[in-house]
């Protein structure tokens, strides 16, 4: 059998902001932490500087189930709540009152920005 198959395979080093890297570490052997391995198939997968792209597609070839799962986590709905967010704190820093002409040309920059641009 070949020793890197059996080899404990540890989590990747300092902050994760993806869930895919449940499914990915590095073999303990490899301090520098440079080849990406997959922890339900042993294979090597590459990924320079911790991009996650080639680690989402090998679950998506290898294993769909595990994809399925990650995508219902990332899934859009994880989104209104970050924009929810931006707009609570938007609204609670306008320091302009909504009748004076700054507050109205800058929502009217704001709004030719977002439709023009």
């Amino acid at each position: 059998m070949n020793a890197a198959v059996s080899e404990e395979i540890v989590n990747k080093r300092g902050k994760v902001s993806s869930p895919v890297w449940q499914f990915f570490g590095y073999y303990k052997s490899d301090r520098s932490q440079t080849n990406v391995v997959s922890k339900l198939c042993k294979t090597v997968v590459p990924a320079k500087t911790g991009n996650t792209t080639n680690l989402m597609y090998h679950l998506s070839r290898a294993h769909p189930l595990e994809h399925s799962r990650i995508q219902q986590t990332t899934s859009v709905a994880a989104t209104p709540h970050k924009q929810q967010i931006t707009m609570e704190r938007y609204s609670a820093s306008v320091p302009y009152d909504k009748e004076s002409k700054r507050y109205k040309d800058i929502t009217e920059a704001v709004a030719y920005f977002s439709v023009y641009i």
